[in-house]
């Protein structure tokens, strides 16, 4: 008999419930549910999330919290998981005694390359910003988000074209054509661990299947911690790193930000 998924969450509970991140400015909020469940719910929770975790879950050996149950009511989504023991290596990396760190860098190696092993085709239905069909629509998806950065929704100068026509030409080199499975945004605060174990990898909200150098640019892009920018690199190719970055700067070049 499979198991049964717990009950939705009640109001009385919610009410209770200790907000472990009373600082996020994200959309959603992560609350303590009793002593070992965590609920995760706002508008920017989505039922992707919960099948991403299920989906790791069940084709790895990753730690990745259980699901007890996941639903959407109207606009506000809700996932119900366990709770993982430990901290976030975001709290102690930088005490970690380097026998730790080379412990924890070999598990998470192993873990990436675990789920980069689920792969999907670029054939499929066919969205405005995807998923895509081909590598060539990816890209000329990345484009369109680059005009759409601009006042008038075009590209703007010649260093736009420039941009936009290294965009369409990215791929065609020799890089990794896969459409592999990708967390996307894997940095410390979303790594838990108990001692030198790896107890568990969070926040799966922008988990998707994507190009390969993706991955590579959420572990490194969030975080200023020099000795993890050079462990990512240690664990995936970073080749392609630079010119994403410039793309990702050029998106905010008229946000004011």
């Amino acid at each position: 008999m499979k198991d049964q998924a717990r009950p939705v969450v009640t109001y009385e509970e919610i009410l209770k419930g200790k907000d472990l991140c009373p600082h996020r400015i994200s959309g959603h909020k992560l609350l303590e549910i009793g002593e070992s469940m965590i609920l995760k719910v706002g508008y920017g929770v989505l039922m992707g999330e919960a099948e991403a975790m299920c989906l790791v879950r069940g084709l790895t050996s990753t730690p990745v919290p259980k699901v007890l149950n996941a639903y959407m009511i109207n606009d506000i989504g809700f996932i119900l998981m366990e709770r993982v023991p430990g901290v976030s290596l975001e709290e102690c990396w930088e005490h970690l005694p380097e026998a730790s760190q080379k412990s924890i860098t070999k598990q998470l190696n192993a873990y990436i390359h675990q789920w980069r092993n689920i792969e999907a085709s670029w054939e499929g239905e066919s969205y405005q910003y995807g998923p895509f069909q081909l590598r060539k629509e990816f890209n000329e998806g990345v484009v369109l988000a680059l005009k759409r950065s601009r006042p008038k929704g075009d590209l703007v100068n010649e260093e736009d074209h420039l941009l936009a026509k290294r965009i369409l030409a990215s791929g065609e080199h020799g890089q990794d054509e896969r459409k592999i499975f990708t967390h996307g945004d894997l940095n410390p605060s979303n790594i838990i661990i108990d001692g030198d174990n790896m107890a568990g990898i969070v926040d799966w909200g922008v988990a998707g299947y994507s190009i390969a150098a993706r991955e590579h640019f959420g572990m490194r892009w969030a975080t200023n911690d020099p000795s993890w920018r050079d462990l990512s690199s240690t664990i995936l190719p970073s080749d392609e790193y630079a010119f994403w970055v410039e793309v990702n700067y050029s998106m905010t070049d008229y946000t004011g930000i």
